[in-house]
């Protein structure tokens, strides 16, 4: 009788007389429920799947998620996974953040943050002005007329 493995482990089949491997040390098996179309009850058996891009092909796996934004309001999405790299988030740069919406925008506002703090850094005049309390409030005052200028030109 030939082998069998399953598509998550490799391991071979449970009909088969050969036993499953445990998981190595240095790896990570994350299994969840990623569907919330799922009725309780015995689980679906589908024997043509293959390969992992035939299960996510198959049950198209989705979730709901509320974020909540900076003001304290809900941010309803669905999240869809089509493949392994749909669930990297990778710092910011993996396709979780790319692939939602609102998260997207979260990283773009963490961006322009961290430019304009790179820039204060490496900008001594600025700097300096940041530091005294006098020169801050001076500062802050002219951005905001600068803000109200171009909202006034709208």
């Amino acid at each position: 009788m030939a082998m069998k493995e399953n598509f998550i482990s490799m391991a071979p089949d449970e009909q088969s007389s050969a036993k499953v491997n445990p998981i190595d040390n240095n790896k990570t098996l994350f299994i969840d429920q990623f569907t919330t179309d799922v009725e309780p009850g015995d689980p679906q058996f589908v024997e043509d799947i293959q390969n992992i891009n035939d299960a996510f092909a198959h049950f198209r796996p989705q979730v709901e998620v509320d974020f909540i934004d900076e003001e304290g309001g809900s941010v309803n999405e669905t999240l869809h996974f089509n493949e392994i790299r749909d669930f990297e988030a990778n710092g910011g740069k993996g396709r979780l953040v790319e692939n939602s919406p609102f998260l997207s925008g979260v990283k773009e506002k963490i961006d322009a943050h961290a430019k304009v703090r790179k820039s204060i850094e490496q900008n001594r005049k600025l700097r300096d002005i940041l530091k005294d309390a006098e020169s801050r409030e001076e500062l802050k005052a002219m951005l905001e007329s600068m803000l109200a200028e171009l909202e006034n030109n709208k």
